[in-house]
């Protein structure tokens, strides 16, 4: 029996080189198959994101089986301004149309929490609190940017019972209560960069808007005209330019409520506060529509995090543009009023747009005008 040699006892080694390149051959699958493995994730997203939609459009729909109409959008418009220009209002209560629809979409915990005889969600007394305070997964858009209390924002300096127990649920969703694109195209009260489309004196109402809406006053077809859209990525960082003494435009709110609920001293007992449009049980989060979605300035926000300051600008809803906006490539998921929800891309046309939102503007649309 030969005994083996030292030459045969010794197995090859890999060279640098050889390492190296195989390395390299590693590196370059990695880069060829990671943007594949984004790409399946964002579509698992965006699919979940229809699906909240979808969930959200059947709750409408289910409300309105009950109440014979479509709840209030929390935001709505003033058209009698003694300015001559419309204007944004809450007079429909301090809720949202989020918070109205809790019942019919499996939301009865945070729903039963809640006492709709106070004026508002963040009432002064923390008896909404425990209610409004809840996540609740279906309002928040899974390729948005999440929150770091997952899904509750941070503490409120002017409420103690968030300083106590933490912030309140975040939404990532709003219906399209008005929009001020122009109908021709062209800008004028109001436009700027960001908007060069916006013209106030043109603003019309969307599908949910001031009170109740029956599906027969959707002349446009409820197959034409957005109820809800996604509005991602609204957090503490910004500020809405309304506060909560803010009512009609003309009147304070704390006149209003010494009418109507004379007893009820508002947040922390005054009327100062910024609305907190990123919440779902917040009235403003709702909003208007005045461009296309994610317009290159988005977003927009202060340059340290809210309620530091100083306050610099007033951004709005993902920035101060007023706009459609979302984290998914290239466009947006919106929820028509028959229950269907549809992707629409950023390059949609402003007109056609405004189009999609006006519930009574008798435009003749197309799907492959979007």
């Amino acid at each position: 029996m030969r005994s083996r040699t030292r030459s045969q006892t010794l197995r090859h080694a890999f060279t640098l080189i050889e390492l190296l390149v195989v390395i390299a051959i590693i590196a370059v699958l990695i880069a060829l198959l990671l943007p594949a493995v984004q790409s399946a994730r964002e579509a698992a997203r965006r699919a979940q994101c229809t699906n909240n939609l979808k969930q959200i459009g059947l709750a409408l729909h289910n409300y309105e089986n009950s109440n014979s109409a479509f709840p209030p959008g929390g935001e709505s418009t003033n058209f009698n301004n003694p300015s001559g220009v419309a204007s944004s209002q809450f007079v429909d209560g301090g809720w949202s149309t989020l918070a109205r629809i809790l019942p019919y979409m499996e939301g009865g915990s945070a729903f039963n929490a809640l006492n709709f005889n106070l004026a508002e969600y963040n009432d002064a007394f923390g008896a909404n609190y425990t209610g409004a305070s809840q996540v609740v997964a279906v309002f928040l858009c899974p390729s948005s940017t999440p929150s770091p209390a997952g899904g509750r924002d941070g503490i409120d300096p002017n409420d103690p019972f968030s300083q106590i127990n933490g912030g309140y649920g975040y939404n990532d969703y709003g219906p399209t209560v008005y929009t001020d694109i122009s109908p021709i195209g062209v800008g004028g009260l109001g436009a700027t960069l960001a908007v060069p489309f916006r013209d106030k004196t043109t603003r019309a109402n969307g599908l949910l808007k001031q009170g109740k809406t029956r599906i027969a006053e959707i002349t446009d077809g409820t197959s034409n005209t957005i109820a809800v859209a996604e509005d991602a990525g609204r957090d503490s960082r910004y500020l809405s330019p309304y506060t909560e003494g803010y009512w009609d435009g003309v009147n304070t709110r704390a006149a209003a409520m010494a009418l109507i609920n004379p007893f009820d001293p508002g947040p922390s007992g005054g009327y100062a506060p910024y609305r907190r449009y990123w919440r779902w049980a917040e009235p403003d989060e709702a909003f208007g529509v005045s461009g296309t979605p994610n317009n290159k300035y988005r977003p927009d926000h202060e340059i340290s995090n809210w309620p530091a300051g100083p306050y610099i600008a007033q951004g709005n809803n993902a920035g101060n543009n007023d706009e459609i906006a979302s984290f998914h490539p290239a466009g947006a998921n919106l929820l028509f009023g028959d229950g269907s929800v549809r992707f629409i891309k950023d390059s949609v046309n402003p007109v056609t747009m405004r189009g999609l939102v006006t519930a009574q503007g008798g435009e003749v649309l197309s799907a492959d005008q979007y």
